[in-house]
């Protein structure tokens, strides 16, 4: 058509204010959080006064940040205490100490998931919108010519250049997203999945050689700590690591320096060489003192040696947990989506855009571990249990189809379902862009384009997603067609065989 037509233009819009630039619409507001020291209860201590072992451990909290960054999916069973020559918490201590330092549906929120939502639900999305606009536009542009027209295309020309950008921007956020995921997989240990885990802390009620109990606090320990006598001496040094053959070394050496000094003294040649009351002779106490101080000065070296072993592992698993935290605290710091100011359209009107930020599905659900089993001497398996297997099966994630809530290639996730939006699950905050930069793009994008956008193309798919065909009912002639009776359901399913004609019977 010519501008001399019956064509009247486009109708005017309605009168609004002029067009905000790309980043200024007002940002969420800062999200509320306390500090990670809020998250641990006051719990009851040794009832011991005397009991050298803190009520909580000192790389509790370092602990809780270092594991409580959830990078990729499925991480729960392929995590496992490094190996550092210590006690190991149990299988149910370390998994439940894993489970509550991170958000319920962990796996929702994790960086991995985030970077997937916005690479598939925004760029992706996103992707082919500029060469449709431009396609559609060489449509209309076949039978619409004018000053109209020339105003429109220059819209259209503006509102590709933004979604250009804008797909940029998502792109560089993903790349950041993906080094940090990179990071803190590797911070988390790896492909390996070992990372460092607080030792217990001990206590000796008494001195090495003769002690009442030793008391073993495990982190995350509630109330009094677990106490072992003399008889668990050997059980005792192998959760320090030490070999617990000493210590049944020297148990024997002190019974036998006792077995030794009481015939000593009780000898009538000892007796006559000493001129000792034949009357008195030695008490087993007496001996035990002796035979102690043999000990003293025979294995004292030895035995400080271990316990210094112990107290220098610890400090190392100490030291390597803290580091890790704090290298944690960095990478999370570091989050930021990548934006840029940039105009909309000049026929844009944000009287008809949704300027209001998304809203934050923040990850709720964490709290303090609490251990209640005893250390144990072998490392958990990281296998999940039987009949609650981690990973789904490969099938178990397809779509069912749009009736049944899936989603069709390309399609929107339909219904609520735990996959988190871009918008929803963004951990951006402490001054990075929002997700607010990338909702009011999208309204001016699909403002500026929507004309465009609806131009019919001869033989081509709907625009933007549209369901075209997908809605269409089936041919009248097939609602019609009388069913196939080989398809009737009997009411035995597996039928009826006339004895005669079964060559089985």
């Amino acid at each position: 058509m010519s501008d001399n037509d019956s064509y009247q233009g486009l109708d005017p819009a309605a009168p609004a204010a002029a067009a905000p630039a790309f980043g200024s619409v007002a940002p969420a507001p800062d999200i509320e959080t306390q500090p990670d020291e809020a998250i641990v209860a006051v719990r009851p201590g040794c009832s011991n006064a005397a009991c050298g072992n803190a009520t909580a451990h000192p790389s509790e909290q370092a602990w809780q940040q270092l594991v409580s960054a959830v990078p990729v999916e499925r991480q729960l069973f392929r995590l496992r205490p490094k190996e550092s020559g210590m006690a190991y918490p149990t299988e149910a201590d370390f998994r439940d100490a894993v489970a509550a330092v991170r958000p319920a549906e962990a796996d929702a929120h994790s960086l991995a998931r985030l970077r997937a939502a916005w690479t598939d639900d925004v760029s992706g999305r996103l992707a082919d919108w500029s060469e449709r606009i431009r396609s559609n536009l060489a449509d209309l542009a076949e039978g619409w010519s004018g000053t109209d027209f020339d105003a429109f295309e220059a819209a259209c020309g503006q509102t590709r250049e933004l979604v250009e950008d804008l797909i940029d921007d998502v792109d560089a956020t993903v790349a950041s997203l993906q080094a940090t995921e990179d990071a803190l997989y590797a911070i988390q240990g790896g492909d390996s999945g070992e990372i460092p885990y607080p030792a217990p802390q001990f206590w000796i009620d008494g001195e090495w050689h003769s002690w009442v109990s030793v008391h073993v606090r495990p982190a995350w320990w509630h109330g009094d700590c677990l106490q072992y006598t003399c008889q668990d001496a050997e059980h005792v040094l192998a959760l320090g690591g030490a070999e617990p053959d000493l210590a049944t070394e020297v148990i024997d050496y002190i019974d036998e320096r006792i077995v030794h000094y009481i015939d000593y003294y009780s000898s009538p040649v000892t007796i006559e060489r000493e001129g000792l009351d034949p009357t008195k002779g030695l008490t087993v106490e007496e001996a035990k003192e002796l035979a102690v101080a043999d000990a003293v000065e025979h294995y004292g070296t030895l035995v400080d040696q271990s316990w210094g072993a112990y107290d220098a592992r610890q400090a190392e698993v100490d030291d390597d947990v803290s580091q890790r935290s704090a290298d944690t605290d960095g990478e999370e710091r570091s989050v930021r989506t990548v934006r840029s100011d940039k105009p909309y359209p000049a026929a844009a009107d944000p009287a008809y855009m949704d300027l209001e930020p998304p809203p934050m599905d923040q990850p709720a659900g964490a709290s303090s571990p609490r251990a209640t089993e005893d250390p144990s001497l072998e490392p958990p398996a990281g296998d999940p249990p039987s009949g609650d297997a981690e990973e789904p099966a490969e099938d178990d994630g397809a779509s069912g189809g749009l009736a049944s809530g899936g989603t069709a290639p390309g399609a929107a996730p339909l219904g609520g379902g735990a996959f988190a939006s871009p918008a929803a699950a963004s951990p951006v905050s402490n001054g990075g862009a929002g997700p607010t930069s990338f909702a009011a793009p999208a309204a001016a994008t699909v403002a500026g384009a929507s004309a465009a956008a609806a131009a019919p193309r001869s033989g081509g798919a709907p625009m933007m997603g549209a369901p075209g065909a997908a809605g269409r009912g089936a041919p009248a002639e097939d609602k019609d067609r009388e069913p196939d009776v080989d398809l009737v359901e009997d009411a035995n399913m597996w039928g009826f065989v006339n004895e005669d004609d079964d060559p089985y019977a």
